[in-house]
Order: structure tokens, then sequence, then C-alpha cells
């Protein structure tokens, strides 16, 4: 594709998920899920430092990762079935250990091996996640079908199941004008959308926008989600070596963006004007041989020349005295 480039800017992990561009510190946050990691790379510097969140809560996978609105270091984030809070300062070293602040909410616990996959915040800084059935192989028949569900915690710390009889909840998206919700749920291969209302953050009206199948993309699996500033939705495509792109007014998909990774796991726009499209990967699902033609697995990639930008993420906005008291109430 003319004037796209694609560039690998941090080495690979296990799975890598979750990305979210910091605008006030020009630096991309994401996740290596099964080893508990967070990763803040600085792309004017190349650096890639790491923070280890201790296991806590209800586990030690670290699925995603938001920042806190109105705090410097604070950072929410996914922790098994868990929303917790952690801190990661500036000063901290490269490579570094925290325990959790606190524990905000754990759900699920009729399913202890479920845990929070995807998780984002709304134009209003709620943060949404979902969860999954945790097993290690996505094609074990006992795979917890329709046991996951999609939540929403406002501002205030109140917690609400927004879908249920989930089975892998994924991409998140919210349409320029705040009047659609996008969703995944990965194992009905299927891009959804909801009608959505920005006040009550009410949804309703769930209809397909592209069926993976019937576009011809049976081998793959719609993961983590973002749209630009036309409206268009880039989806990654785990098991596919891509990336789409989605009109969903017309419910097509009208470009594709081939990468050197199999398993593309997540997408986010960033960069000083939101033109840089970063890609995370994993490299876990793949047996020695697979991985030995696949160097590049697992690694986190910037794609430029798209001639798209993104819009602004938003962060979690807490009200910072109530979270002050729910993180005193942990006794952590």
């Amino acid at each position: 594709m003319s004037g796209v480039e694609i560039k690998q800017v941090v080495s690979a992990v296990d799975l890598g998920e979750g990305p979210h561009w910091v605008e006030n510190k020009q630096c991309l946050l994401f996740v290596d899920i099964a080893n508990g990691n967070i990763h803040r790379y600085y792309p004017q510097t190349n650096k890639d430092q790491v923070l280890h969140v201790e296991e806590g809560g209800s586990g030690s996978s670290l699925s995603f990762v938001v920042p806190i609105e109105g705090t410097e270091d604070l950072l929410i984030v996914g922790l098994g079935r868990s929303f917790a809070v952690v801190q990661w300062s500036a000063s901290d070293p490269d490579q570094h250990t925290v325990k959790v602040k606190g524990i905000l909410h754990t759900v699920e616990d009729a399913y202890p091996f479920n845990r929070f996959n995807d998780g984002k915040c709304d134009p209003q800084g709620r943060l949404w996640a979902g969860t999954m059935d945790g097993v290690t192989d996505h094609s074990n028949a006992d795979f917890a079908m329709h046991k996951s569900s999609l939540y929403c915690l406002d501002t205030d710390l109140n917690l609400t199941n927004q879908v249920n009889k989930v089975s892998l909840s994924n991409g998140l998206a919210w349409s320029p004008d705040r009047k659609t919700f996008y969703y995944i749920d990965s194992l009905k291969y299927s891009v959804d959308a909801f009608d959505y209302d920005d006040v009550t953050y009410k949804i309703c009206n769930r209809r397909t926008v592209v069926d993976y199948k019937a576009a011809g993309l049976e081998n793959d699996i719609p993961d983590g989600m973002c749209n630009d500033e036309t409206g268009n939705l880039w989806v990654a495509c785990f098991s596919g070596n891509k990336i789409i792109c989605i009109d969903p007014k017309i419910g097509k998909i009208v470009r594709t963006v081939e990468l050197p990774a199999k398993n593309i796991t997540s997408v986010c726009w960033g960069g000083a004007d939101y033109s840089t499209l970063f890609v995370t990967s994993a490299k876990t699902y793949h047996s020695a041989e697979e991985l030995a033609t696949q160097p590049a697995a697992g690694c986190t990639f910037a794609i430029t020349g798209l001639g798209v930008k993104g819009l602004p993420p938003t962060n979690f906005k807490a009200d910072l005295q109530v979270l002050k008291n729910k993180i005193a109430s942990c006794g952590m």
C-alpha cells in the first residue's frame, strides 16, 4: 500500500493487548496479559519501561490499563476478575514491581477461571470492560461459552452489567457523534453495533455491522478495535496477519493492512497528531515451528502513512474523593 510504513517498535511479549495512548506524556501503555506486566513506550526516545503488578484480588492476568484522569501516576487495570488501581511514577526504575493500591470491584465469583479482557473508556470517562474464560486454549471443548459479561464502571465507581451471555469480550469503540457503541464478542465472529445514549450510557438495538464469515474471514477472529476521525473502525484480526478498516455506514471492509505477525490483538491511535496506528500482537498460541517463521510475533508495531487520523482516547474520570475513600477502605 503506497505510503504506508509498518515499523516494529517494541520487542516481543507473550500476549500484548490493551494499547492506550497517553497524551500528556506522549507515550503508549499496553499490557502483556499472562505475565502481569504493563509496558510504557516512549516513541521519541524508544524507551520501553516495564511495570510488573503482583497478583491481587482475583488473579495475576493483567488485561487492560487506563490512566485515571486528574492524577499524576494512578492507573486502573483489569487484574484477574477485578478492577484494581496501581501507581506508576515517572521516577520509578525502568523495570519495577508494585502491589495494587486497591481493588474497586471483583466480578463473576461463580466462574473463578474467568478474567477481564479488553477495557476502554467511553467519551464521558466511564470504563467499559468485559470478561472471558481464562483457559489457555480457546479451541478447547471446555471453553466456557456464554458465561461472561460486559460491564460499565461509572465515575462514582458504580458497576453495571451491560451485556450478558458473552463468550469472549473484546473490542470497544464509540462513534464520533456519540450515538453508536461498537462491540466485539470474538466468538460471534462479528463486529456489532448498539444505539448508545451518551448521558445515561444505556445501549439497545444490537445489530451486526460485519459478519466475518460472510465477509470471507472465516479463519480470522475479531479482536481489539478503535475508530478514526471519520468514524471508520479499525479491527485487529487474531489469526489473520492483518487489521481491517470497516465503514460502518455501509457495513463493508474498505481497507486491509497486512502485518508480519499472525496473531494481531489490538489497535489504538497515537503520536503527536494521532496519525500513527499502534498495533499489539501475541506470540502465544504458536507452535515452535510457527515462531521460527514469525520472528515478529508478539511485537508492537507503529503504522504511519494511512492518510487518516484517530481521536484522542479518554481516561477514566473517576470522582477522586470517591476513589480515595474506596482505596482507603481496602486497607492494602
